[in-house]
């Protein structure tokens, strides 16, 4: 089968690397032509895989309109904060809604999922799948064993891409808890920001295992809210998800949350970041929802507040352990009575 790839960067190249490996052609369209060139070429990528050899059948276009022609079953692989501009030139290029979307974009583009912008700007394409994961991309490329998702809410469509995917090495399982299976899978990067600060700060596992029960809490109070299936909590794009990306340094969330330390504010790492860390939108939503039901959600609104008031990490954890002590039993039964 033929398969285009929009976008050549690790984990996308990753994903290219499994699709050929399991007997696929792939055009990844690369927007530099010296990683085009390079993928071609050397079978490397330097800039994303440092010295990572990928499957030798890949091949990459530095031109959208090439790539976009060699498939309709179009993979969608490119930083959240680009979706929309790349989904105005396909629509712009094809002029066509005949396309199979394969999302592998996690996060929220305009406080929407990926999902929900791609239905409105093809919304007569019928053919869309997420791949949602817990996996760093070194490791795909090394035939580590990894799970993942194929979400969506036409099964028959999420087991055409979970047989797509699925390897030796590779698995997917199928999840139809759409918007909430995207949503769990994203905000477990800004507690990944925390887990980082925490780690600098000189605290060790106890700390990062009292956060990251505690976020599986404040989780409990927002799916209860928005109606999500408990389940997807505790599962791959949920729990699975939050413990690889906390518990690392591979996780660029995490070495976010290093430099934050460093200054002991944000602002100098907002001002001068230039790789792909993903959490910003989600802290908003969040907060939005902190405030329209006046919940007690303290790690988010932490977060929020070290990176939009200028908050200190320092004080923020100060704050956050000088709240009133309280009984886990009645914890849960807030959970419970929250509506």
């Amino acid at each position: 089968m033929r398969i285009s790839v929009i976008w050549a960067w690790s984990r996308w190249l990753a994903l290219s690397d499994v699709l050929a490996y399991n007997g696929n052609e792939v055009l990844v369209y690369a927007r530099d032509l010296e990683n085009s060139n390079e993928i071609n070429e050397h079978h490397t990528s330097q800039k994303y895989l440092e010295n990572k050899a990928i499957n030798k059948e890949i091949k990459a276009s530095s031109k959208l309109e090439e790539t976009l022609k060699f498939s309709n079953y179009l993979v969608i692989a490119v930083p959240s904060k680009s979706v929309i501009s790349v989904l105005k030139e396909i629509k712009y290029i094809k002029k066509s809604d005949n396309y199979f979307f394969i999302n592998a974009t996690k996060w929220f583009a305009n406080k929407k999922t990926i999902q929900q912008v791609i239905s409105e700007y093809f919304p007569a394409n019928r053919w869309l799948v997420s791949v949602l994961w817990p996996w760093f991309s070194k490791e795909v490329i090394d035939k580590n064993v990894s799970c993942l998702c194929s979400v969506s809410d036409n099964n028959e469509q999420a087991l055409f891409v979970q047989a797509l995917f699925s390897n030796n090495y590779f698995r997917l399982y199928i999840q139809n808890d759409v918007i909430w299976a995207e949503i769990y899978s994203s905000l477990k990067n800004a507690i990944a920001i925390a887990s980082g600060i925490v780690s600098w700060l000189w605290y060790g596992i106890n700390t990062k295992s009292s956060l990251i029960t505690q976020w599986i809490r404040e989780m409990a109070i927002i799916w209860k809210i928005q109606w999500a299936k408990e389940w997807t909590s505790f599962w791959l794009s949920g729990l699975w998800d939050l413990i690889l990306t906390c518990s690392t340094d591979e996780s660029r969330n995490f070495q976010a949350g290093f430099k934050i330390w460093k200054d002991n504010s944000a602002e100098k790492f907002l001002n001068n970041n230039q790789k792909t860390v993903e959490w910003l939108s989600v802290i908003w939503v969040i907060e939005d929802i902190i405030k329209k039901h006046n919940l007690d959600l303290p790690i988010f609104h932490s977060l929020y507040e070290i990176i939009y008031a200028k908050a200190k990490p320092t004080d923020m954890l100060k704050t956050i352990m000088q709240r009133p002590l309280a009984n886990e039993a009645l914890l849960y039964e807030q959970i419970k009575n929250v509506s």
